[in-house]
């Protein structure tokens, strides 16, 4: 390519992870501009999207709602406009965990069972349980439920998010997140919080959470981490770039949670961590993300 594509950096957003998808924004844009590329970058306030006319590609860093669900892709699609990261479809199937919960179950990918979630009376699943949004990010609106006086607030909880409330059974395990890149698999890391689960405060909260990358594993329970994310990424159709995000049991089987889309592209984030420890700096990651899009785009 004899000059730099010229890119529209879309973040902010509006969802609840607003804020996070800003971080994300200014972090690509900066490390863009770093390799000297042309960058535009957009603070999307609601859905009314306009671009500049002479954008080659949108690097999406939205994130949630109108960013991660399809909704965004399908409205770049329907302009002719390319754009980072998976397609609408995939995007659409990943962003709904019932519907990619179902899809895994299809597939032989290893996922915890589940059920939606109807009301507040009547327990989905033996206890204990996670209670969780199906169409959320971030963590946000997340409960576990070890007793059965908690489940009605946690249901409340995750009500007030989405109205498509899923159960999935408690899996006592490591916390392991594999990132994919291309044809590639990134080395896994692992997440280890000081207190509580990993949920939307301690993503947020400096120093809250361990992080190892490579992630101790031996060499059986990386492959069989690797293996069980790559097959989630490909069964729901995702491209480019993913995030898996899996539980470790105590037996070493891996239990796929979600993917993840449009993982956090801070320089601290999960996805550049390991990328990093692959040997692939930031501003080169996001380099990369935006030729295998562009690639991606023309190919279809």
């Amino acid at each position: 390519m004899k000059e730099k594509l010229r890119v529209v950096v879309l973040e902010g957003g509006p969802s609840h992870e607003r804020e996070v998808s800003l971080r994300t924004g200014r972090a690509v844009t900066a490390a863009l501009r770093q390799l000297d590329y042309p960058v535009e970058e957009i603070d999307l306030r609601d859905v009314d999207l306009s671009l500049p006319q002479d954008t080659d590609i949108v690097f999406l860093c939205l994130h949630g709602t109108f960013g991660e669900d399809g909704q965004v892709q399908r409205l770049l699609l329907r302009r002719g406009v390319r754009f980072t990261g998976s397609g609408a479809e995939a995007s659409e199937r990943a962003f709904d965990k019932s519907w990619s919960k179902e899809i895994f179950r299809k597939s032989g990918v290893p996922t915890p069972d589940w059920a939606l979630a109807r009301s507040g009376d009547k327990l989905p699943l033996p206890l204990p349980f996670v209670i969780k949004p199906a169409r959320q990010g971030s963590s946000i609106g997340i409960s576990l439920v070890f007793q059965k006086g908690e489940y009605r607030e946690a249901y409340i909880r995750a009500a007030e998010e989405d109205h498509l409330v899923i159960a999935e059974a408690y899996i006592q395990g490591r916390e392991l997140t594999v990132g994919i890149l291309g044809s590639e698999l990134l080395p896994v890391v692992e997440i280890r919080p000081k207190a509580g689960f990993y949920d939307y405060r301690n993503k947020y909260t400096p120093g809250a959470v361990e992080y190892l990358c490579p992630a101790p594993l031996t060499g059986e329970e990386a492959d069989s981490a690797a293996r069980a994310a790559l097959a989630a990424y490909r069964a729901l159709g995702c491209t480019v770039y993913g995030r898996v995000d899996l539980l470790l049991d105590a037996d070493g089987k891996p239990w796929v949670i979600e993917v993840n889309t449009i993982p956090g592209m801070t320089e601290t984030s999960l996805f550049p961590k390991a990328a990093r420890a692959a040997g692939l700096e930031f501003p080169q990651l996001c380099e990369k993300i935006l030729l295998l899009s562009w690639e991606e785009r023309n190919a279809r």
